[in-house]
């Protein structure tokens, strides 16, 4: 039974690195000037997957962030610095500053024109994982000044889906409002 055993993990793995994209080398800019839209992925969850990151005026000039279809629909953020910016006057920029919930040690990650710490990408390649094309997306760095990492994800909120940051290896888990990681990919219009 080992033996077989082997073997079909063997045949997976090799399925596996046969269906992966190439992707290419080189490092990207952490500027993207020519406006976008965010998909977000999670294949494991098809209530968010390949859905839209949506904008909702909060009040005071806030944006916050859901998955479509909750929200507004943009087209127009641009990369800043690293910074998912909504190019209005003034800007706003993605934050994680809001909502600190200890019961699953996530963080509220929303737009602002305020100074609070920035939400802070890179851009990488990644593989499409409907189609294995490559995709440009964006992957979490730090959290203002603190390059600490972690992961962007979203939980529900309200019957709908707003967006969080957890600290890298965190374990605190809410049963009622589980979050989710997702994948931010970069869609040009």
């Amino acid at each position: 039974m080992a033996k077989m055993y082997g073997v079909v993990t063997w045949a997976i793995l090799t399925v596996t690195a046969v269906t992966a994209c190439d992707l290419p080398g080189g490092t990207l800019s952490n500027n993207i000037t020519e406006s976008f839209s965010l998909q977000v992925q999670n294949a494991s969850f098809p209530d968010i997957h390949n859905h839209y990151l949506n904008i909702w005026d909060w009040g005071g000039g806030d944006q916050h962030l859901f998955v479509s279809p909750a929200g507004n629909s943009t087209s127009e953020l641009t990369l800043v610095d690293g910074v998912i910016t909504l190019p209005w006057d003034p800007p706003r920029r993605a934050v994680i500053n809001g909502e600190y919930e200890v019961k699953d040690n996530t963080t509220k990650m929303f737009m602002t024109e305020r100074g609070d710490p920035r939400a802070i990408f890179d851009v990488v390649y990644g593989c499409n994982p409907d189609t294995d094309a490559v995709q440009v997306q964006l992957a979490f760095k730090s959290r203002g000044d603190e390059e600490i990492g972690g992961n962007i994800g979203v939980r529900p909120f309200n019957g709908d889906y707003d967006f969080r940051w957890t600290p890298a290896g965190n374990t605190a888990y809410d049963p009622d409002r589980p979050w989710t990681k997702v994948t931010l990919v970069v869609v040009h219009p």
